[in-house]
C-alpha cells in the first residue's frame, strides 16, 4: 500500500476526527495486512499512542485493547483462563511469533479477514466490540454490517467462562491460511457453533444451534443432523486451496467430532 501521509493521533477524539476528513484516510493497526494491499491511501492513522494495548480484568470479562498484539493475547493468562482455552488455540496457530508480536487484536477484528483464526473463536463466544465514539456491538453484529465504518474499534470486551470448548483449524502447512475452520463452545448449557474460512468471514451456524441447544445431553442422531445442517445452512465456495464439497465435508466431520468432545 501506498500513503501520502502518516499521522500519530494522541487523543481518540483527534483520531476519529481525521478519519472523518477523508474516505481514504485509513486506521492503522498492526499495517501487517494493510502492507500486502494494492490501494493506495491519503493518510495511515496510526493508534499506538492512545493506551489501547492493555488488556484489563472488570470482573465478569476481560477487556481487551485493539492495539494488543495477538502474542501478548495468546500468552496473557486471562485468555488462557476462557472456555478451556480456545483462544489460545486459535491464535497460536496464526502464522509465527515474529507476526503475532505485530499484528493487533483489533486489527483482526475490525478488518473482517475471511480467514481470520482468531474471529471465529471469538463468535463462538459472548464477544462485544466496544467504538469510539459510544457504541456497542455484538461481534455477529458487527460482522453482518456493510459498508464503510466512521467508528473506531477501541477494545474488545470477553465474557469470561469455563468448561469445555473446541477449534479446528483445516490448513494444507504450518502457515497457510485456513481452508476452513470451526469453533464449538458450551455456555451454561447452550452451544454455539461458528464457522469460517468459508472462504467468506466467519458465522453462526444458527440452525445447527437451534438443533442441539437445551438438551442436556445430545444423541448421536441429534450431533449427526446437526453437523449436516451446518454444511447446508451457510454457504461455501471453491477456490484454489479447496472446492466448496470438500468445505461442506470437513464442516460436517468436524461438526460431528466438536459437538461429541464439547458436550461430554
Amino acid at each position: 500500500m501506498e500513503a501520502n501521509r502518516y499521522l500519530r493521533p494522541a487523543t481518540l477524539e483527534e483520531a476519529h476526527q481525521l478519519l472523518l476528513q477523508d474516505a481514504k484516510n485509513i486506521l492503522l493497526g498492526g499495517g501487517l495486512w494493510l502492507k500486502k494491499s494494492t490501494s493506495s491511501a491519503n493518510a495511515l492513522i496510526d493508534l499506538s499512542a492512545l493506551g489501547l494495548d492493555q488488556i484489563k480484568n472488570t470482573g465478569d470479562h476481560i477487556e481487551v485493547g485493539a492495539m494488543v498484539s495477538l502474542r501478548d493475547f495468546e500468552m496473557s493468562p486471562l485468555v488462557k483462563n476462557i472456555q478451556g482455552g480456545i483462544l489460545v488455540s486459535a491464535v497460536s496457530q496464526i502464522m509465527g511469533v515474529a507476526f503475532r508480536n505485530g499484528a493487533t487484536v483489533g486489527g483482526s477484528v475490525a478488518g473482517k479477514f475471511p480467514f481470520s483464526d482468531l474471529i471465529t473463536p471469538l463468535l463462538a463466544l459472548d464477544t462485544t466490540l466496544i467504538f469510539y465514539p459510544k457504541k456497542e456491538l455484538g461481534l455477529a453484529d458487527f460482522l453482518n454490517q456493510k459498508g464503510r465504518s466512521s467508528d473506531i474499534l477501541t477494545h474488545v470486551v470477553i465474557k469470561k467462562s469455563t468448561g469445555r470448548a473446541f477449534f479446528k483449524k483445516v490448513k494444507t502447512t504450518a502457515l497457510d491460511f485456513a481452508v476452513i475452520n470451526v469453533a464449538i463452545s458450551r455456555l451454561n448449557n447452550e452451544y454455539r457453533i461458528a464457522i469460517g474460512s468459508r472462504p467468506s468471514v466467519a458465522a453462526l451456524a444458527v440452525k445447527a444451534m437451534d438443533t442441539v441447544n437445551g438438551m442436556k445431553a445430545l444423541s448421536d442422531e441429534q450431533i449427526a443432523q446437526a453437523a449436516t445442517l451446518a454444511s447446508e445452512e451457510l454457504l461455501y465456495a471453491s477456490t484454489n486451496a479447496a472446492s466448496a464439497e470438500y468445505r461442506k465435508a470437513l464442516v460436517r466431520a468436524y461438526i460431528k467430532r466438536g459437538l461429541e468432545e464439547v458436550s461430554k
